[in-house]
């Protein structure tokens, strides 16, 4: 099984040497790369954790509904009075 689809890890890349770094879930991100020493910067999530949709967590604001403020044709200031 390919490690960025094990469960019970969370993977991690670094940028820069591209070393794939696995850590059980409930651990903190590495502070470093084991294999070139990069800072925490360089190391990033590979698979997106449990419960969300693909990294997407669903939570914003999006576009809404248009009204005062929140511009559109009609809305706020400008125009023929």
């Amino acid at each position: 099984m390919p490690a960025a689809t094990r469960s019970g890890v969370k993977v991690f890349r670094c940028s820069r040497c591209g070393e794939l770094i696995e850590v059980p879930y409930g651990a903190p991100k590495p502070t470093s790369c084991p294999n070139c020493g990069a800072p925490a910067v360089f190391i990033h999530r590979v698979n997106p954790g449990p419960g969300t949709w693909g990294g997407y967590a669903g939570i914003g604001r999006g576009m809404g509904r248009g009204g005062p403020g929140r511009g559109g044709p009609g809305r706020g200031r400008g125009g023929p009075r």
